[in-house]
């Protein structure tokens, strides 16, 4: 291939990359990757057309790209890690790493600024540039650029469950369509055309017809936008439709609302970030007619797994009157009337009281019957932004002794808030197990648990811990540390409560907040977290297993009758989290007699799913692409000019009855000249020349003893190429489409 077709796919590769780029910018508020990643990837392609214009293979280019982005990380690396101290590059550069991981892990997007994202986003980048740049043009094999670019577009899209929108698909169809075009211009440079910019140097595009035609660009540039009109199309249809498929498990969500199916982001990721805010401003005021205020509940976490409690894809119903809430089938609660004003907060949630009846908020806002969550219909944060609105709840107070006689419930979602995972570590099993021996009756199981968890002999509330809910962040916090926060204490209550056989999931919200004059005061640090349990006839029904230093004391009807309140301490600050940690004597002698050994760390699951489904949508693609690859290497082949000269005129012979076939045609029958007067009628005068011309190479082909020398044949691929552009002149826009991206003749039997 020429220095210029190298470069050509080169550009082409940085240009999809830096496009491709552009998907995972709704992931954090940092801009400053950007550059570096496009810089990265740049120097990476450029690296890579130096080498193979020096003859070197692929393996060895892709090594050397690898080794390139490997150095540039860790030059980044001591840039952001500032002085690399003991252990040197050694050890900031793992611990930018973990850094990275661990904000990722703990923030909800957009996530703030971090150098160690800032070191993964820009390694990772020009990765994927190496990887784009290795099959491009390494292996020449343009179209499967769109694996590597996909793999981009497949963190917010699929790993994240993040509505990535029209635009992000645009971003990966066009940078794709950038490889294919210049793929194209390669290729119409390789029949010697002088297409495009290439005719310039070459002087006129045919030579053999006794004319001078100038081509220019026009059919690659044809072709060209044959190719981006369905692509554009395709990713505007897919940047609606697919963020509302329901493929469980995968965090595909999104789309515009409606009663679709709908992938939230989980609220607990803010919780840690919230916590330990260095100021603790005031987030929402509200004034309510329930006496000592009311928990602004945000949204439930059903789902749990070895990575801890989240969401699942709910179905939203527009509307403001709400379902009643699940199971409970009492006498009408009192009907309570809360006014909140959003003062400095975002989210895609409407906090309100459960169980919300009603609500009046302005903006496109949904709800789900089973959870009564309230999320905006965009999966826009910005419409709760300085919002003030109105919630009409029911006011759900169970007696305790009623409570005490209720069995456990079966909700409509039981599949997901009953399950208790296969993998689930049977220390966590038998550790459950124990803190209820002794008690009879769900309820009974469920308050040994909470006393448990409340009792300050046994856990200390602190907010320095690592945030988490999983396997490994449950048995630190139960056997080990013994130390967390709401998020622990909730989720550790909750996966207890399933062992024990009780439906339970995990709710995100905000404590009642301060007192302030006739309302309420709402600050960041008030962000919590709690469980909750399904009983027959309640429904849903709210226990407080994080201490008392936090929540002040459990909700009543969570104690038993005949026990008071003594495992949680009286109320202290409502943001403080408590410093003082009790002894280990103190918490082994208060802890089950036969508590269990810690044991070593489980890991998470390979996403194995999603891998399969981002193969999936990879393979499809290229399945779909396929007709059009094969057409096009097969007149590449037909039109190299190279052979013995019979072989090249039938080889033109057999593109142009393709041709004839791609675009809906008949192809006549009877002898090459016979077939070439009928097709003339429908040709200007020069091109039936031309026509005529191939014809009768085709009958010397096949009858005469030989066509004499090469000089026959020097011009016929440019007059096949001029000759295929004719024939399709007449054809409508959908017919070149049609006639590219699904050629006949690819399905039909070759002769």
């Amino acid at each position: 291939m020429s220095a210029r077709a190298d470069v050509r796919l080169a550009l082409a590769t940085v240009v999809a990359v830096a496009l491709a780029t552009l998907t995972v910018l709704p992931l954090t508020v940092d801009r400053s990757f950007v550059p570096l990643a496009w810089l990265g990837t740049a120097l990476v392609c450029a690296l890579g057309l130096v080498l193979r214009r020096r003859g070197a293979g692929a393996a060895l280019t892709f090594s050397s790209q690898l080794v390139g982005v490997v150095l540039g990380s860790l030059v980044l690396a001591l840039a952001i890690g500032g002085s690399a101290g003991p252990g040197g590059l050694l050890a900031v550069y793992p611990r930018l790493w973990a850094q990275g991981v661990l904000h990722m892990q703990t923030q909800s997007s957009p996530m703030a600024p971090d150098a160690g994202v800032l070191l993964i986003f820009a390694t990772a980048i020009p990765l994927v540039g190496a990887l784009a740049d290795l099959v491009v043009s390494g292996l020449r094999r343009p179209a499967w650029s769109i694996a590597p670019l996909a793999a981009l577009f497949a963190v917010p899209a699929v790993g994240l469950g993040f509505d990535t929108g029209i635009l992000s698909f645009a971003c990966l169809a066009l940078g794709y369509l950038a490889v294919l075009v210049a793929d194209g211009l390669n290729s119409a440079a390789a029949w010697n055309r002088g297409l495009s910019l290439d005719q310039a140097a070459g002087g006129p595009a045919r030579t053999g017809s006794g004319r001078a035609r100038s081509a220019g660009g026009a059919p690659v540039w044809r072709a060209a936008g044959l190719l981006a009109t369905p692509a554009v199309v395709l990713a505007l249809v897919l940047g609606v439709l697919l963020p509302t498929i329901s493929l469980p498990g995968l965090g595909l969500g999104g789309g515009f609302g409606g009663n679709g199916p709908l992938q939230l982001t989980d609220p607990s990721l803010d919780l840690k970030r919230n916590l330990n805010q260095p100021t603790n401003r005031v987030v929402f005021r509200y004034t309510t007619d329930k006496p000592g205020g009311v928990y602004l509940r945000m949204a439930a976490l059903p789902q749990f797994s070895a990575s801890g409690f989240g969401n699942t894809q709910i179905r939203l119903n527009k509307g403001t009157n709400l379902s009643e809430p699940e199971g409970y089938t009492g006498p009408a609660p009192e009907v309570r009337t809360t006014r909140i004003t959003s003062v400095d907060f975002s989210s895609q949630y409407l906090p309100a009281p459960y169980a919300a009846r009603t609500f009046d908020a302005a903006g496109d806002w949904s709800f789900n019957a089973e959870s009564l969550t309230i999320v905006n219909s965009e999966n826009s944060a910005d419409d709760l932004t300085n919002l003030t609105y109105d919630v009409r709840s029911w006011d759900i107070a169970p007696d305790a002794a009623d409570l005490s006689r209720a069995a456990a419930g079966a909700p409509s979602d039981g599949a997901v808030t009953s399950e208790v995972p296969a993998d689930l570590p049977q220390e966590l099993i038998d550790l459950s197990r124990r803190v209820t021996r002794g008690a009879d009756t769900p309820y009974a199981r469920a308050a040994a648990i909470q006393a448990y968890l409340r009792d300050s002999s046994n856990f200390t509330y602190d907010t320095e811990q690592r945030p988490g809910n999983g396997y490994q962040a449950l048995v630190n916090f139960l056997t080990r540390d013994r130390r967390g926060y709401c998020e622990q204490f909730a989720s550790a209550m909750a996966m207890m409560a399933r062992v024990n056989g009780i439906p339970a999931r995990v709710a995100v919200g905000f404590l009642p907040g301060t007192q302030n004059g006739n309302g309420y005061d709402v600050y960041v640090r008030d962000m919590h977290a709690w469980p909750e349990l399904y009983f027959t006839g309640y429904g849903w029904v709210r226990f407080e297993p994080t201490p008392g230093v936090q929540t002040g004391s459990a909700p009543p009807w969570t104690i038993p009758p005949s026990q008071d309140d003594t495992a949680s301490p009286s109320a202290e600050s409502s943001s403080a989290p408590s410093s003082a940690a009790p002894s280990t004597e103190a918490s082994q002698e208060s802890a089950p007699q036969d508590a269990p050994t810690p044991t070593t760390t489980t890991t998470t699951a390979f996403p194995w799913r999603t891998v399969g489904v981002v193969a999936g949508v990879v393979v499809l693609l290229l399945l779909l692409a396929a007709p059009a690859v094969v057409r096009v290497r097969r007149r590449r082949a037909r039109l190299d000019g190279e052979g013995p000269t019979d072989e090249q005129v039938e080889a033109a012979w057999a593109e142009l009855r393709d041709t004839v076939l791609d675009f809906g045609g008949r192809w006549p029958e009877g002898t090459p000249r016979a077939v070439g007067r009928e097709l003339g009628q429908r040709l200007d005068a020069d091109d039936r020349a031309d026509l005529g011309r191939v014809a009768t190479l085709v009958e010397r082909a096949r009858y005469a003893p030989s066509l004499g020398g090469d000089s026959v044949t020097d011009d016929l691929p440019e007059t096949t190429a001029s000759l295929r552009q004719a024939i399709g002149a007449p054809a409508g826009p959908w017919q070149r489409a049609r006639a590219f991206l699904a050629p006949a003749s690819v399905f039909r039997r070759r002769r």
